[in-house]
């Protein structure tokens, strides 16, 4: 057997090296979009509540994105003020790195004694956002507008909206 000079085990200590990383990074493949929206999981927290009021005169309740109500028209009456919340994770490595992105509805129709009309959704953060780490939850909150015709009818009002969390 022929020893090596120092120049060829210098050479094939170089290229055992550079095929480990090429073959570590060849394993640690970034997770699909698709694989990644399969992961994405989201939990309402807390549902969309306009609260109480009186109906006289026609006018639009917004609760923002924060919880805070305000009001042109009808007068306030108290009950339970709250923007919509879902905490959003991931339960796959990677997906943390991509963009998310949520869709509100642009209108949704409340029932109850009558019926009224929400719009205006407004979500947090406005924009795409991307996870801190996977298994980690980011708080998402929506707020919208309720419209009320003058003389709407007392009661409670509800309807099912659909937001979509996706990459």
């Amino acid at each position: 057997m022929r020893a090596l000079s120092t120049n060829n085990a210098a050479v094939t200590t170089f290229l055992f090296t550079a095929l480990l990383f090429c073959h570590a990074t060849m394993a640690a493949r970034p997770p699909s979009k698709a694989e990644c929206n399969a992961a994405l999981q989201a939990a309402l927290v807390t549902n969309l509540n306009f609260g109480d009021y009186e109906g006289a005169v026609a006018g639009t309740i917004t609760v923002d994105t924060a919880g805070a109500r305000t009001t042109t028209g009808p007068l306030l009456a108290g009950g339970t003020v709250s923007a919509a919340a879902y905490d959003v994770w991931t339960t796959l490595d990677g997906c943390e790195k991509r963009n998310i992105t949520v869709t509100v509805p642009g209108t949704a129709t409340l029932t109850g004694p009558a019926s009224m009309a929400a719009n205006n959704f407004t979500k947090n953060p406005a924009g795409k956002f991307k996870l801190t780490a996977p298994a980690v939850a980011t708080r998402v909150t929506v707020g919208a507008s309720l419209n009320s015709t003058a003389g709407q009818t007392d009661g409670p009002y509800t309807t099912a909206f659909t937001v979509d969390f996706s990459h």
